[in-house]
Parts: structure tokens; sequence; C-alpha cells
């Protein structure tokens, strides 16, 4: 993986989300200790 790759992984890293108990964890958490598929979802309306 390239170097740049790596750091904006980090960076994402981070950022603080909301888990299922509304607990802001750091993103980076989600894909520490096993392989995680992230999908971003848009509402409009």
């Amino acid at each position: 993986m390239m170097n740049i790759e790596k750091e904006l992984i980090q960076e994402l890293g981070k950022l603080t989300v909301l888990d299922q108990t509304q607990q802001a964890i750091p993103l980076g958490s989600l894909w520490k200790n096993q392989k995680t598929v992230l999908v971003f979802v848009r509402h409009f309306g």
C-alpha cells in the first residue's frame, strides 16, 4: 500500500463515530482487529 494511503487510513481512524449504544468510539477501532467493510449511506430528503 502506498504511504499516502496508510496516512489517510490513520487519519480517518482518528475520527469518532457512534456505535450501536450511542457511545463515541474512534473509527479506527472498527478495523483494528478484523477486516472491515465501511459503507457510507446518504439520505436525501
